[in-house]
């Protein structure tokens, strides 16, 4: 594997072609890291950034599949499509990450853990997802104690009309249909998006043959999104509406015959406005509901609503330094059975970055988040840019969150556990971003590690663990367009996760090394093939067994028909490999998809 990894790395560093018939332009422009618009080349935060172009040129038919192709991600499903993932970002589990779309916060507070499902974000209209990969409690609060996930979708464009319509069919009698639609004049946009899925899927719980009944899963989305604006006003609202079905396998394999079932309702309205000295400020309220049945051994049904009102006002000095303050305030009410339960949290955070020369990039957030149940917590995020020469950048960060107990662990607490403390966790990462635009190359590597204190632990109930999960790990990532037709992409993360200082037991679930390469080439203007590989061992399951190491081969080709009509066709295990992310799960042999669009 480290022979591998190192003979596409030193591939990708051989000397560029200067021979570009046509203009390739990365991504450039994030937000997610201080809530503003910044070069990516210019950032402090430790981020990688999957675009529309390279979910067009991916074999990924779903988000599962597109985020498991980053190598910072580790991703073990309970099952085929459709079942409900574990995801890890750099060793912190995903009840320490925050997954947001369009802004949106669609996590689901009547869950285990209040978390996100991510199975139940359609891959169809998709415009960019911004990974960051360190903790972001100061911005973003306990959510975000481990990292951040940004999906934002497509939305219209102003003075401009658009169509476009997917419809694909595939393995285990897949189909999907997306309609996309927008419009735009000279102050307002509006979009609306329709996604339908199904499969028959696969059986998620089969062991030695005893059930291979398949575990089918369905879901429909709905988004509309728009926007009004004047010189120094605008204002935006976002609606998203998602529904699932999955059939669900109880842990022993055996069939239940019976479905679990997901809606999520989720908006946003948002006012910004410029007053005098050129002072920007936004007013956002997100309400959030969620009704969700449980089937397996305990049926049950729970539901929730949250309501988010936060304020955000920012100041640009000289053009160059930022200085920034913000308030927040959380709403959820919980229902499950005869439980009903409310919490209010309230949080102000204030965010600067300083540029004391061209090469010296300062940033400094802090926050100070006030929970009805359980105080107060302050969290920083503290980093250094430096740019050594020209595209090449070094960085530091230092960074804390926390994250209180979900509600469901607050109401099922261990015999004798009378409250539990929230769980604290820590950051540090070194590195550099070499980014050569105009070369079309970047590499880039970090040194990283993270502390999680406090744990919360289950037996017979929630409680306090002792010890602590301890992290350390490296990254390495190149991409390189050798010219207009052929581009490679390389990475390896290495991480080591530690239960705690006096266990050798290791974070379950987590490799410790993951690979992956991708070609891409273009044949002509109308044809475009990319193969990808996935290589990842030492990971083990929730009983500390090591899990066997696996290679996946994935490949796509794109062919436009036309101007307005391009065919695809995706295959992914090619090899057909027989492995486990999840001991006694199931996962999909070799799969194709084949699908067409329409755009207008």
């Amino acid at each position: 594997m480290t022979r591998t990894f190192f003979f596409y790395l030193i591939l990708s560093l051989l000397p560029i072609s200067n021979s570009f018939s046509q203009k390739i332009e990365p991504l450039r422009i994030v937000i997610t890291p201080s809530r503003i618009s910044q070069d990516i080349s210019k950032t402090n935060s430790f981020i990688s950034v999957i675009t529309e172009e390279d979910i067009k040129n991916s074999s990924a038919t779903n988000i599962i599949e597109l985020l498991n192709g980053n190598t910072s991600l580790g991703i073990a499903s309970t099952g085929g499509v459709g079942s409900t993932p574990s995801y890890f970002l750099r060793g912190f589990a995903k009840k320490y990450l925050k997954v947001t779309v369009d802004g949106l916060d669609i996590s689901d507070p009547t869950a285990t853990q209040s978390e996100t499902y991510l199975q139940d974000i359609s891959i169809g209209n998709i415009k960019k997802i911004e990974i960051l990969k360190s903790t972001q409690g100061s911005i973003y609060g306990s959510q975000a104690a481990g990292g951040l996930i940004a999906v934002t979708t497509k939305d219209g464009k102003y003075n401009k009309k658009q169509f476009s319509q997917k419809n694909e069919y595939g393995s285990n009698n897949s189909i999907y249909s997306g309609t996309y639609y927008s419009f735009g004049k000279n102050n307002y946009k509006l979009s609306v998006n329709t996604n339908v899925y199904h499969s028959d899927g696969i059986s998620s719980g089969n062991v030695e043959g005893k059930n291979e009944e398949n575990d089918a899963y369905n879901y429909a989305n709905v988004t509309l999104k728009g926007q009004l604006k004047s010189e120094k006003n605008k204002v935006s609202f976002v609606f998203r509406d998602s529904s699932s079905k999955s059939e669900y396998d109880k842990y022993n394999q055996t069939d239940n015959h019976d479905f679990s079932k997901n809606n999520t309702q989720s908006g946003s309205v948002q006012w910004e406005f410029v007053t005098d000295d050129d002072i920007n400020h936004a007013i956002k309220y997100n309400p959030t509901r969620v009704n969700r049945r449980t089937a397996g051994s305990y049926n049950s049904d729970q539901s929730s609503k949250k309501h988010t009102v936060e304020y955000v006002v920012q100041k640009k000095i000289f053009g160059k330094h930022l200085i920034g303050f913000g308030a927040e305030h959380n709403n959820i009410k919980y229902k499950i059975s005869n439980v009903r339960e409310k919490r209010e949290s309230n949080a102000i955070f204030l965010q600067t970055q300083f540029q004391p020369s061209n090469e010296l990039l300062l940033d400094l957030s802090l926050r100070r988040d006030q929970d009805q149940l359980y105080d107060q917590h302050d969290s920083y995020r503290a980093q250094i840019g430096y740019d050594i020469f020209k595209n090449l950048r070094f960085k530091l960060s230092n960074a804390t969150g926390y994250r209180p107990p979900s509600l469901y662990e607050g109401n099922n607490l261990k015999d004798g556990v009378l409250k539990l403390k929230p769980e604290e966790t820590t950051n540090k990462e070194i590195g550099f971003d070499y980014k050569n635009f105009n070369n079309k190359f970047t590499f880039s590597g970090s040194y990283f590690t993270g502390n999680i204190d406090n744990e919360i632990a289950y037996s017979s109930g929630y409680y306090q663990g002792i010890g602590k999960t301890e992290i350390q790990g490296y990254e390495l990532s190149a991409k390189k367009f050798f010219d207009d037709k052929f581009s490679l992409f390389s990475s390896y993360t290495f991480t080591d996760s530690d239960k705690n200082s006096s266990s050798s037991a290791k974070g379950s679930l987590v490799p410790m090394h993951k690979f992956n390469s991708s070609l891409n080439y273009k044949f002509n203007k109308d044809l475009n093939t990319n193969i990808s590989l996935i290589y990842q061992e030492r990971a083990y399951d929730t009983s500390m067994n090591e899990l066997p190491a696996f290679t996946l081969v994935n490949s796509s080709t794109n062919y436009n028909l036309n101007d307005n009509l391009i065919s695809y066709f995706k295959f992914n295990n090619i090899l057909n490999q027989d492995y486990e992310v999840n001991r006694n799960y199931g996962v999909p042999g070799f799969t194709f998809l084949a699908g067409i669009e329409s755009k207008y």
